[in-house]
């Protein structure tokens, strides 16, 4: 399907006079973000000097026993039968031990759980105030394209400089846009180019329609000439 051209423009939700919504809460404030950020850099800096290790490679973390459910569940069980039958227990055994290792474990689930409903929550916060701000500069963009459209004296300059932002790059297979197709039809026509477009377009009744543009116009007027005068000559 042929795209049509657009100027770099995003619908903004809220009118141009309102401003985005932000998410309401009285503790989202920069002095307060800038806390946290200090709050847990430090506590991280002390766990790695405390517990002094470094992150696992991606080998060490499938050799070593993790504790799933039935994994626990094992370690639990061996814990409390161990203290009962402390005959069948090899030499170097020490079911203090397993109790302070088991207790560890749990409390480090705990922590693992606290932190990742913490970066779940810190996710979808900087979503929320990542679109606002994303909405409010399109309320200033919208505005400056309008102001350009209507030739105010410095708008075009800013809104040349900030559509920059929303140019990608064509992609292998693109179809060509109508103001490209235009342009090329002209060239053909004036004899500026040389090449052909192709415009296919299949509806059959049972199924979706196809449409396929091929357009391969090359730069060279002398070839499109000769087509024309010996078309003219015969």
């Amino acid at each position: 399907m042929v795209t049509k051209p657009k100027t770099p423009k995003a619908a903004v939700r809220t009118p141009a006079s309102d401003p985005p919504p932000i998410p309401s809460t009285g503790w989202l404030t920069v002095a307060n973000l800038e806390q946290l950020f200090e709050d847990v850099n430090s506590l991280l800096s002390d766990l790695r000097e405390d517990m002094q290790t470094e992150a696992l490679s991606h080998a060490e973390r499938r050799r070593l026993q993790g504790s799933g459910v039935r994994r626990y569940g094992f370690i639990d069980k061996v814990s409390d039968v161990a203290v009962a039958n402390p005959e069948f227990a090899p030499a170097f055994f020490d079911e203090v031990e397993l109790k302070d290792l088991l207790r560890k474990i749990e409390l480090l689930r705990n922590i693992s759980g606290a932190f990742q409903q913490l970066q779940r929550m810190t996710d979808d916060v900087l979503l929320q105030v990542s679109d606002a701000a994303f909405q409010l500069a399109l309320a200033y963009y919208n505005t400056v394209r309008e102001a350009s459209r209507r030739r105010q004296p410095g708008a075009q300059t800013i809104f040349n400089m900030l559509r920059l932002f929303f140019n990608r790059p064509r992609r292998p297979g693109d179809e060509p846009t109508e103001q490209e197709l235009e342009r090329d039809m002209k060239a053909l026509i004036h004899g500026k180019k040389d090449g052909e477009i192709v415009i296919r377009n299949e509806r059959p009744h049972l199924v979706g329609g196809k449409h396929e543009i091929i357009d391969e116009v090359h730069s060279g007027r002398a070839a499109v000439k000769e087509v024309i005068e010996e078309a003219t000559g015969s």
